[in-house]
Parts: structure tokens; C-alpha cells; sequence
């Protein structure tokens, strides 16, 4: 699975010229409006040798910062055989959730599209000290502690998963003052902060929600906006799955008839892209702010990954719980079929 990022025209020169010029230690690069974009090379302090890839490490400080992904393209010179480039990937375990994903994400592009054949090796990182402590690159050197970690032991598709899993965990544990887009964070009560701009016609529909209505937004992924995806009234329990895209994120409000319950259900289909999910799985809780800000009051919550799992008796369920199943739950997936 992929971002949907592709490597600018821009990068595709500043990697040519880095390539060829050995005196050029490093290319940073970054995501900057759906593209790859370079940043300002670092060159090498004095002649490229073996030495000098280790003195060189310390300028790479002035490009790392305490929140922010970065990939950095590095030239490491040898005395056996010519420089190896090493496609390094820095996602700061602090950073925000939209951005780890992102990044993560599309790491397999960058080296992809540049040339997967001209990287020796690529390398992941959360740390600083991981990158510029001469003890980390001996270590993978195998001249330290043989320490083999779990991402070490994963395949590419394996980590960008991993990176949407925990997004969506993330997200899913709404944990306060957590930043939530890259830029954005939210607090609690009634001074939350949207980070994610929403369209006055989701509102408007929010507001409008009556008996039996079914409101669906959704995230418009070229401008990251929450939007109205659709709005029905007179829908019958049984039905709503019906509604529902099988092939898209949703976040759903439904007005249970004859009650005044409004039931959040969140859809993520596992056929989504990988953007699709990290951008609705972070802004899941916005939703959800919104349309509490627009008058509606959210008592109960269901995810599920497919419109299927959202049956009229599961939001009855919702709405008047088997007596023996204890209180009514928070955040509950459906039941599987036949249970």
C-alpha cells in the first residue's frame, strides 16, 4: 500500500546532481503539497573518506527537529569500493500521528521512483542519537551489540501497515492534548480545536438531523477537509448499512427512529487506500466534535471496517442493551455474523 505521494521533478534533479557529486554528503528530503521535495544539500567538511562520513554526522542537526519527519539520502564513502547511498527515514516517536503515517508510508516511493538499485541499504529511525551518534552506525555496521529489532524483521508493506495500525490506535485512544495532523492538535471539553477545516453544508446537515435521518461525512483527500458525503431521512435501521460505501471511510450520525439517540458509526474498509485511513482514522474524534458543536448529542459509538457489520439488530442493540451485557459500552465493534 501507498501514499498516493509522488518524487517531484525538483527532487528527481537535486538527486542527479547529488548522485554524481562526491562531495555532497547529504540530500534531505521532505513531503510538501503531495510531492517529494528536496531541501538545501549538506556537503562533506573536507575530502569524502571513511572518516569523514563520522565527522559529518553532527551537521545533520541542523535538518533534524524534535516533531518532524524527514528522509535524509546520505553518501557514506569507502576505502574498499565507492560511496554507498543510504536512504535514511527519521519519524520522531513524538510526531504527529498523520504525519508518522505519511511518512512512513511513503518511504518505498522515495527510493522506488528515485532508484532502488543505486540505495546500498535504507534505514528507519525515531531517534536522533540513532543518527547522529557514530556508536549507531558501528552498531549497523555490526561492529556493536547485534541487536535486531522488529522493524528490522518486517518487509515494506509490513511497516507501512504497522504505521496505519498504530495511527488508528492512536487515534482510537483520543488521548488528550495528542497533535493530530501536522500542525494541529486538540484538547478537551469545550475548547477543542478542529485542525481539519470542515464544509458549511456538513454543518448545515448535521443540524438538520431528525428522527430516522442518516448523515455521512467523509474526508476530501486533495484539500483535507471534512465534507458531506451524503444525507437521507426516513431510514429504517435494517437499511442504513445499505447507505453506507463499502469502499470508503465514513463517519456516520444516524437519528435512531423514535428515540432521541444519535448513534456515531465509523466505517474504514480494509479496500481504502492508505491515506484514505490514516487522514479519517486522525480526525475521527473532529468529527465527532463537530457535531457535538452543532447541537447533537453523541451517546453512542460503533466502528466496524465494512457497512455489512452495521445491522438493524446491532444498533438496536445500541439503543436498548441485552440486560446481562452490563452497562452500555463506549467505543464497540459490531459482533462478528452468527454470534
Amino acid at each position: 500500500m501507498q501514499s498516493g505521494i509522488t518524487v517531484s521533478t525538483e527532487l528527481q534533479d537535486a538527486f542527479a546532481s547529488f548522485n554524481s557529486d562526491s562531495s555532497t554528503f547529504c540530500l534531505p528530503v521532505t513531503i510538501t503539497a503531495e510531492t517529494l521535495t528536496p531541501l538545501a544539500p549538506i556537503p562533506f567538511q573536507g575530502t569524502p573518506s571513511t572518516n569523514a562520513f563520522f565527522s559529518a554526522l553532527p551537521q545533520l542537526s541542523s535538518v533534524l527537529q524534535p516533531k518532524t519527519p524527514i528522509y535524509l539520502l546520505l553518501r557514506r564513502p569507502s576505502n574498499a569500493s565507492a560511496a554507498a547511498l543510504i536512504a535514511l527515514t527519521y519519524i520522531p516517536s513524538n510526531a504527529p500521528v498523520r504525519a508518522k503515517t505519511l511518512f512512513a508510508s511513503t518511504r518505498s516511493t522515495l527510493t522506488r521512483e528515485l532508484g532502488t538499485e543505486k540505495f546500498a541499504s535504507t534505514v528507519f529511525a525515531t531517534e536522533e542519537d540513532e543518527i547522529l551518534g557514530q556508536d549507531a552506525w558501528r552498531e549497523r555496521d555490526g561492529e556493536g551489540p547485534n541487536v535486531i529489532s522488529r522493524e528490522d524483521m518486517m518487509g515494506e508493506k509490513e511497516r507501512e501497515l504497522e504505521a496505519v495500525r498504530r495511527a488508528e490506535a492512536e487515534a482510537r485512544s483520543g488521548t488528550p492534548g495528542r497533535d493530530i495532523g501536522i500542525g494541529g492538535t486538540f484538547g478537551t471539553g469545550s475548547g477543542m480545536r478542529v485542525s481539519m477545516p470542515v464544509d458549511e453544508s456538513a454543518k448545515s446537515a448535521l443540524r438538520d438531523l431528525r428522527d430516522g435521518g442518516l448523515v455521512q461525512l467523509t474526508v476530501d483527500i486533495p484539500t483535507e477537509k471534512i465534507v458531506l458525503a451524503d444525507s437521507q431521512s426516513g431510514v429504517e435501521a435494517s437499511s442504513v448499512a445499505s447507505h453506507i460505501s463499502s469502499s470508503s471511510p465514513r463517519y456516520s450520525f444516524y437519528h435512531y427512529p423514535g428515540t432521541d439517540i444519535v448513534i456515531f458509526v465509523y466505517t474504514c474498509p480494509t479496500g481504502s487506500s492508505i491515506k484514505e485511513r490514516m487522514l479519517h482514522a486522525s480526525s475521527r474524534r473532529n468529527a465527532i466534535t463537530v457535531a457535538e458543536q452543532e447541537g447533537l448529542k453523541i451517546e453512542k459509538k460503533i466502528e466496524a471496517s465494512s457497512p455489512d457489520e452495521i445491522t438493524g439488530d446491532r444498533l438496536q442493540e445500541e439503543v436498548t442493551p441485552v440486560r446481562d451485557q452490563g452497562p452500555a459500552r463506549g467505543f464497540a465493534r459490531p459482533r462478528r455474523p452468527g454470534r
